[in-house]
């Protein structure tokens, strides 16, 4: 693997070592200086790219050189180890695009075979003694990451051919346990490997890397430490969803919306803030339109803020449970995304037992009202009652006669009555109940 032994000194020296002759030559590794990490979104996913490219050199990539077998050419698969932050969601595939004319494109899956076969080879190479003039090595996967590997398709290599291939690959930001987001940076960290193929040792079989000791075994992975690391400061925004809010047929649910910005970036994105709900004719707004987040806590790399989603239910509304979604999106297309719950109900008054207060005529009602807001009873015959509650409670009412009801009660010690029961909630639609009442009097 002549490439190899040109980059990295101390697998010149561990070969020296060891007396080990490495049957493979010819692979495509990475180019020096070609990893990098951005956040094209403002949020959102990490973007991870590099290059590989046949033979690399100084930042150069050259022909490939065949040593075995005689023909010029042979058959490898490639194994990339990437160690990213942990919990960070990885992509279950990605392709090498070619850049130089006249080579395919190389398809890597993952496989965490790859990835644990890394890193007990580079816990071998951590025993092992080397010159110091190995220089440093820097194990994989570094300390706080965790590594993902991938493993390519079959590769047919050939004697003299100049290849490079650009690789792009997705990974989500992690999620601490306790939902807050996730603060950066987003961390990178590149390592290769490769074995060859033949019908002894086919595609299929298990990865396995050699452990810097003994001989190396054909049909065995050559799996070397990090070889470049690169990060990026980022920014991830967290929306809480606020409990299912109550609200009257008729009224405006008020779901407010806690926003947590999480950021290492150099500058913080700003988002354009709108809201939509599944109930039909519903008029939805939010409180402000545009949310800048303050500075970060500089301990914390923390800032946030709040929108208050205003939903005016209509007053045909039916009742039953809606969704509100809030959407928060950078200039770039980086979205976060919440969704509330409202609970439309139609309030609904409780009547309870007349009582007759024969010695003065009068009746005593009890009245049930679901909520805040004022309680109206009255009628032609009846004098009116205005009373106001500030949350769900029993009203008790005082029925009194007037005009020709008070006159009948008077001298026939009876009278019939109508009362409008009336209750307009401080958030929705009023409710009207009506209830035929016979008032009586001890006369004499």
């Amino acid at each position: 693997m002549s490439a190899v032994r040109r980059r990295s000194k101390y697998l010149v020296l561990l070969v020296a070592v060891v007396g080990l002759a490495l049957v493979l030559s010819a692979c495509a590794f990475l180019k020096e200086g070609s990893l990098s990490v951005s956040q094209s979104a403002d949020i959102g996913a990490a973007h991870v790219h590099f290059v590989l490219c046949t033979e690399p050199e100084e930042g150069h990539c050259t022909p490939n050189e065949i040593n075995e077998p005689p023909e010029g050419s042979e058959t490898v698969q490639y194994l990339i180890g990437i160690a990213v932050p942990k919990g960070a969601p990885a992509p279950a595939a990605f392709t090498a695009q070619p850049i130089s004319p006249g080579t395919h494109p190389i398809n890597f899956t993952r496989d965490d075979q790859v990835a644990s076969e890394i890193t007990a080879s580079n816990a071998k190479l951590a025993e092992a003694e080397l010159p110091p003039e190995a220089g440093e090595i820097k194990p994989w996967p570094p300390a706080g990451l965790e590594g993902v590997g991938y493993l390519s398709d079959p590769v047919e290599e050939e004697e003299g051919a100049l290849g490079e291939w650009a690789v792009d690959a997705e990974f989500g930001l992690p999620v601490p346990s306790d939902g807050s987001p996730f603060t950066g940076p987003f961390v990178a960290a590149i390592t290769e490997g490769a074995r060859q193929v033949s019908s002894e040792h086919p595609a299929g079989s298990p990865v396995h890397c050699w452990r810097f000791e003994g001989t190396f075994e054909e049909g065995e992975a050559f799996c070397g430490p990090t070889v470049e690391e690169a990060q990026v400061g980022t920014s991830d925004l967290k929306i809480a969803a606020p409990p299912t809010a109550p609200v009257f047929v008729g009224g405006k649910a008020t779901p407010v919306f806690s926003l947590n910005l999480g950021s290492t970036a150099s500058s913080l994105p700003s988002f354009n803030v709108t809201a939509t709900s599944t109930l039909p004719g519903a008029s939805v707004t939010v409180s402000a339109p545009n949310f800048a987040p303050p500075a970060v806590d500089p301990g914390t790399h923390r800032s946030g803020g709040s929108e208050t989603v205003t939903v005016a239910v209509p007053k045909t509304a039916k009742p039953g449970v809606y969704e509100v979604t809030i959407t928060a999106k950078t200039a770039q297309g980086g979205t976060a995304t919440q969704v509330a719950k409202i609970e439309v109900t139609k309030p609904k008054l409780k009547l309870g037992k007349v009582k007759l207060i024969k010695s003065n005529g009068t009746v005593k009602l009890s009245i049930g009202v679901p909520g805040a807001g004022t309680l109206t009873v009255s009628g032609k015959k009846i004098v009116k009652v205005k009373r106001t509650a500030k949350g769900p409670k029993t009203i008790k009412v005082t029925i009194k006669s007037k005009g020709k009801a008070k006159k009948a009660l008077g001298s026939t010690g009876k009278a019939k009555v109508k009362a409008k029961i009336v209750f307009k909630p401080s958030n929705g639609a009023s409710v009207t109940k009506t209830k035929s009442i016979t008032l009586k009097k001890k006369l004499g």
